[in-house]
């Protein structure tokens, strides 16, 4: 399969799914007479709207990351990587369904869960996707330098670690299980994480 295609359609896909995240969110219909009548209502949403920015970040980083695997490592595609991309690209189709559920019903541990459940598998198909390219050297546009493939592979299996934790949490405590999602996104968006993170814990991924 030529591979600028195999880019088209998923960049469509995530631009259609990261669109449909915002409709949820909705202008109060009702009647309000006063500004703080119209507060307490706008009020009500924050939890839509909370997860509606923390879906579209997390959406965004795995946009990011299937953009730095496909456009600058994977020389071709091959039916194996085609099916992987195609299974990972339906649940990221998912995310606005069970970001809609947990905003709409954020103090039910299911929603927390079947969001988690969620994400947690998108990113295990990201990290299988990678795994299979760096084994088939070649489908690799280029050698990727050892330590990216460590910083890869460490920020693959805190993200992984986070999630597993938070769909654990999902059950005790649905604030600290949001947090866990919401870290590996932040870790992952802000730049240079890991080399302060080999500064100040004294280790080298050279």
């Amino acid at each position: 399969m030529n591979k600028s295609r195999l880019e088209a359609f998923s960049d469509g896909m995530f631009a259609i799914v990261m669109t449909l995240l915002i409709l949820d969110v909705r202008v109060p219909e009702v009647h309000v007479a006063t500004n703080a009548e119209l507060w307490q209502n706008l009020l009500l949403l924050w939890p839509v709207v909370a997860t509606y920015f923390v879906s579209f970040a997390v959406l965004a980083v795995f946009w990011i990351n299937h953009h730095l695997i496909f456009h600058l490592f994977v020389k071709e595609v091959d039916r194996k990587l085609n099916l992987l991309n195609l299974a990972y690209l339906m649940f990221v189709a998912f995310v606005p369904f069970s970001a809609h559920l947990l905003g709409n019903f954020h103090e039910f541990p299911v929603a927390a869960l079947i969001y988690g459940v969620n994400i947690f598998i998108v990113v295990f198909l990201m990290r299988s996707m990678t795994q299979y390219v760096l084994r088939h050297k070649d489908q690799l546009a280029h050698d990727v330098p050892h330590r990216t493939i460590k910083q890869g592979r460490i920020r693959g299996v805190l993200t992984l670690s986070c999630y597993a934790l938070g769909i654990v949490c999902s059950y005790f405590y649905i604030p600290a299980s949001i947090f866990l999602y919401a870290f590996p996104v932040i870790f992952n968006m802000i730049p240079g994480t890991l080399d302060l993170a080999e500064r100040v814990f004294k280790f080298s991924l050279d």
